[in-house]
């Protein structure tokens, strides 16, 4: 068993056919066919069963998965320690996290991880569930992850990293809201929303019930890019947090904080004993002093 097969296997099992694994992996399909056959082969059960349109994993093959990324991500660790250069970490990182966290704080953290680590390949993988970030870290599909708090689960470390404060954000063409504002004066108010559920969902969600306000949602986006320009429209208020709070003040928006206050927490979470060189250096980096300070006060408004 080598770690080439092992990447051919993954690759069919997430796309669940011999062709389109072939063309990700860029090796022709009778290659992937018999890479696989071999691995078949000296573990004594059949993996993958061919079908008209493509390919499906027999139970042997579910439940091999697992147990294929641990031991693909391990001899990736391996080789990353012994392929250090001058001592600096090298290889691949796998960083999974969420849309909003995604951009703030993490892709800030990872270009200054480029900076300082160039030979370092890093795949972000992005999901909408927040149960998704510990699942991917604990089948072995990333080896760190950022999300929102609670992120407790058997075996995984979680570290609190910083928090992010959500607002409120209006149109350019409304009157400046006064800042803070009181939850209860959202009563009635046009929102732009997101489907599906997240954790930023339900704790907004929570947060103006507790008050007696249900938000009253008149325009529902599937892609949370779509609510600042909405927003911008004139297609109603929403609420935004972190980075995209303070850029949406500079495209005229009037944000303002909320009163009281609703705050996010998050934090950094990995499988102890699994991090590559590569990974451990994000984990520090991101723990750094200028890296764990909260979204700081003052207004953003517009």
């Amino acid at each position: 068993m080598n770690r080439q097969q092992l990447e051919y296997f993954l690759a069919v099992a997430e796309r669940g056919s011999l062709g389109h694994a072939a063309v990700a992996a860029g090796v022709s399909q009778p290659s992937l066919s018999q890479a696989l056959g071999t691995l078949e082969k000296e573990l004594g059960a059949a993996l993958v069963r061919r079908v008209r349109r493509g390919a499906v994993l027999t139970p042997a093959g579910h439940a091999f998965v697992p147990h294929a990324r641990l031991l693909l991500r391990e001899l990736r660790r391996t080789g990353d320690v012994l392929g250090q250069l001058d001592g600096r970490p090298a290889g691949e990182l796998d960083l999974v996290t969420t849309p909003v966290l995604a951009v703030d704080p993490c892709a800030l953290l990872l270009g200054r991880f480029r900076g300082l680590h160039p030979e370092v390949r890093v795949r972000v993988r992005v999901t909408d569930r927040d149960a998704e970030v510990r699942d991917m870290l604990a089948d072995g599909r990333a080896e760190v992850g950022v999300g929102y708090l609670p992120l407790d689960a058997d075996g995984i470390v979680v570290r609190a990293w910083a928090e992010h404060e959500i607002m409120a954000v209006f149109p350019p063409d409304e009157p400046p809201p006064p800042d803070p504002l009181p939850v209860r004066l959202l009563a009635g108010r046009e929102t732009v929303g997101v489907t599906g559920h997240s954790r930023q969902r339900e704790l907004v969600g929570d947060h103006l019930a507790a008050h007696g306000v249900r938000p009253r949602i008149t325009v529902e986006v599937a892609h949370r890019e779509m609510v600042i320009p909405l927003v911008l429209a004139g297609a109603g208020m929403s609420f935004v947090a972190g980075r995209a709070a303070r850029w949406a003040a500079g495209q005229g928006a009037r944000v303002c904080r909320l009163d009281p206050p609703l705050r996010q927490p998050y934090g950094l979470a990995y499988v102890p004993g699994r991090l590559s060189p590569a990974a451990r250096a994000l984990a520090g980096l991101a723990m750094a002093p200028e890296h764990t300070e909260r979204v700081d006060g003052g207004s953003v408004g517009g």
